[in-house]
């Protein structure tokens, strides 16, 4: 029978060892807390075994009283281990309907995204895989969502592995008092109003008085998920090539081919592989009745979060620049201005005053451009294949009240005579909306 020490350096030498390399850096997001204050410890003594660059990331939120001592026994402990050890201090964000754990958590991903090692290490075990799964069921996620946390990602270019989370706590506790280790304790961890406390001090030890070892059976089904997620996504790019025009982005009449299930499978697999977060299952419920209901004239768009997902000219479209804000009206001049849709640059022999400015074109303007009719704005860039949520947005040229300059279309024949309106100095670069 193995021993909670046997397992604990079993399992870290098990995860890191296949990884490590000349020059590999590894690197713990150590909060203090028991969990990671064990991990520190193995991954030090793997170290001493095995000499390999090792250090640490203190992430301080600033949302306790107790934070700064936090980071200064954070600091105290790699100094005792001869670890170095980076204390990263964030200024949260408002949490804009967001509850507070969320925000902190994705601030506190996003610096370790930032970090320098090539493997991240986190501290996350048996227990953190259950509770996650049990939220996440209680949301309605799907099989990706069940699948919480998994063994291995890749985040910020770096690998990130949670080597103990095979383990449950109570084997990481029985390690750290056979050593009799020090750890700090976040008194907010006993707060039920967050969910996730409510789930460890109530649902799970209810639910364990009944069902004994619930806690690695939940974990197994969540890594079970997790198989099933990457099976789906691979079905969703087998029945996706199917349903991909000569463009190869996603048609809706090729896509109403296939059942519904599928369809949401396919848009689900496509939208998360552009970084897209799918923020409830009945947005993609209602993205995907859009495309079964849609004919060749159908126009849709349903919000993803901060993405806006269009049905236009017979393809999804992505507009993750929907609530992005156009710079205000300013005096043209040489260099790159970015805009919603992508960046204006004016080159530097351009011999332009205070006289032309720039501005969003707007809406119900009418436009001569030079070499064509004269129209409504709207209808000469749809004839150029621009998508309607765009037009609006897109920087204009304006002298007084006229526009004289608009991207796609150039500049109006009122402007010929303009000084210093060189079509050549002028330039857009559209980078961002685009076909899923």
């Amino acid at each position: 029978m193995t021993t909670g020490k046997d397992q604990i350096l079993s399992a870290v030498r098990e995860q890191i060892l296949p990884h490590l390399g000349k020059g590999v850096h590894v690197q713990l997001g150590l909060s203090g807390g028991l969990d990671s204050v064990v991990l520190l410890h193995a991954l030090a003594q793997l170290r001493d075994e095995i000499p390999f660059a090792l250090s640490a990331i203190h992430v301080h939120h600033g949302l306790s009283p107790n934070a700064d001592a936090w980071a200064t026994f954070c600091q105290n402990l790699c100094a005792q281990l001869v670890v170095p050890c980076e204390v990263v201090r964030l200024t949260l964000p408002a949490c804009a309907g967001k509850g507070i754990e969320r925000v902190a958590r994705e601030a506190r991903y996003a610096a370790f995204a930032d970090a320098t090692g090539d493997i991240l290490c986190l501290a996350h075990h048996q227990n953190d895989r259950a509770e996650t799964f049990l939220l996440n069921l209680f949301r309605g996620a799907g099989t990706l969502g069940l699948a919480g946390l998994p063994d291995y990602r890749m985040l910020g270019g770096k690998r990130l592995l949670r080597p103990l989370i095979g383990l449950p706590r109570s084997a990481l506790q029985a390690w750290a008092q056979a050593r009799q280790l020090h750890w700090v304790e976040d008194e907010s961890n006993e707060n039920l109003e967050f969910r996730r406390n409510y789930v460890r001090h109530k649902v799970l030890p209810t639910i364990a008085n009944m069902f004994p070892g619930v806690v690695g059976v939940l974990a197994r089904t969540s890594a079970r998920m997790a198989e099933q997620s990457l099976l789906l996504a691979r079905l969703a790019e087998l029945d996706g090539r199917t349903c991909r025009n000569t463009a190869g982005y996603l048609s809706v009449t090729r896509l109403q081919e296939l059942p519904e299930p599928a369809v949401r499978n396919i848009l689900h697999n496509a939208l998360t592989r552009r970084g897209i977060q799918v923020p409830a299952s009945r947005r993609l419920e209602q993205l995907s009745a859009q495309v079964m209901s849609a004919t060749a004239a159908s126009e849709a768009f349903i919000r993803m979060g901060a993405a806006g997902v269009h049905l236009w000219r017979d393809q999804i479209w992505i507009d993750p620049a929907m609530d992005w804000l156009c710079p205000k009206p300013y005096a043209l001049r040489p260099g790159s201005v970015v805009w919603p849709d992508g960046v204006l640059k004016i080159g530097q022999s351009q011999s332009v005053g205070s006289v032309l400015q720039v501005a969003p074109v707007g809406h119900g303007q009418r436009f001569h451009p030079v070499g064509r009719c004269r129209d409504r704005l709207s209808e000469l860039l749809r004839a150029q294949g621009v998508p309607p949520w765009v037009r609006p947005r897109l920087p204009g040229l304006w002298l007084d009240d006229a526009l004289v300059w608009v991207p796609h279309l150039g500049w109006a024949v009122n402007a010929q005579m303009q000084p210093g309106a060189s079509p050549a100095a002028v330039f857009w670069q559209e980078d961002t909306s685009a076909p899923l």
